[in-house]
């Protein structure tokens, strides 16, 4: 089902969501970012057309949250319920991620309980890529899926609004109803990175290009809308009864990220790291789920200081 949303209607529309908890959206400073918009007044500066240099993953995975403390040796309860928050102008590339996080810490039978209060509490609400998309996005070629529960599509005048869950309905009820349904196109890249079983191509030799760029900056985990791989300490008050532990997020990258008690770290080496990242995403996710972990936004090509493009090498060298 569609709704209809007049361009000039569209800051009420956000006011609306305002009243019902906090708002994020995309605004453009000296980059696009997503900020909370707290005030009536900074529904103007909302960003329609640019790419976030950071996902919205952060509203489900920060960089640091308490799990739990430690008062006089006891484990203090942890309140799970968090009020509403919307998450409006979200790329379909960064709308998949979300889906693919929730694959993997909603499963039936071990979900995090910290992700899923944030996520039971948050609603993304998705705009349509209609700019022109630059030379790194490559998600036409990722079989993307309408994961949203809303999906703003630009018809002129209007916003179309792709309707997708009863969740969403009850967002957008009173707007009138589009004459027909009319899916929004999914979007169309130039850029097209070959699906290839990359098991063959496991030997150092396939990498060694891309590794001599490499300087293991981690800047492509950080900005990548599906990494998700955190750290777990614990701190504790030097008299060993009051504490509490903390989730970081952390990086593939990292040089002891594999490392384990003993001293022993299984990727050592830089190669081995950069590998495992862009194997994990295109096809150890893939042989489990039967999907990429990839949603190809091109943010790891786009603002890697040595422009590293693992599509290319993929489609040209892996041969």
């Amino acid at each position: 089902m569609g709704k209809l949303l007049k361009k000039s209607a569209a800051n009420d529309f956000f006011r609306s969501l305002q009243k019902k908890g906090s708002l994020y959206a995309p605004v453009s400073t000296d980059m696009v970012r997503f900020q909370h918009i707290k005030t009536p007044e900074a529904l103007r500066s909302i960003d329609f057309d640019g790419h976030a240099f950071f996902p919205p993953k952060k509203y489900l995975l920060p960089n640091e949250e308490e799990l739990f403390t430690i008062k006089q040796g006891k484990l203090q309860d942890t309140n799970q319920s968090l009020p509403p928050q919307f998450v409006v102008n979200v790329r379909l590339c960064d709308l998949n991620a979300i889906a693919i996080l929730d694959k993997l810490y909603l499963d039936p039978d071990y979900p995090d309980p910290y992700y899923k209060a944030k996520r039971d509490a948050t609603t993304f609400i998705g705009i349509n890529c209609k700019r022109e998309i630059d030379e790194y996005c490559f998600c036409g070629s990722m079989d993307l899926q309408r994961a949203y529960d809303l999906l703003l599509d630009d018809r002129g005048e209007h916003y179309y609004i792709d309707v997708r869950s009863d969740k969403g309905m009850a967002l957008v009820k009173e707007l009138p109803d589009a004459p027909e349904q009319q899916d929004p196109t999914l979007p169309k890249t130039s850029k097209v990175l070959d699906q290839k079983d990359l098991h063959q191509f496991f030997a150092d030799k396939w990498w060694e290009g891309d590794n001599e760029l490499c300087v293991s900056c981690q800047r492509c985990t950080a900005l990548c809308p599906t990494c998700f791989c955190f750290d777990v300490k614990d701190d504790m008050d030097l008299n060993l009864q009051d504490g509490k532990r903390l989730r970081t997020i952390d990086s593939c990258h990292s040089a002891d990220f594999t490392t384990v008690a003993g001293d022993h770290t299984f990727r050592s080496s830089r190669l081995q790291r950069y590998r495992h990242r862009v194997m994990h995403k295109l096809q150890y996710y893939k042989d489990t789920f039967e999907r990429s972990m990839c949603t190809g936004c091109g943010r790891c090509i786009r603002y890697c200081h040595s422009k590293i493009d693992f599509v290319k090498t993929i489609n040209e060298d892996f041969k």
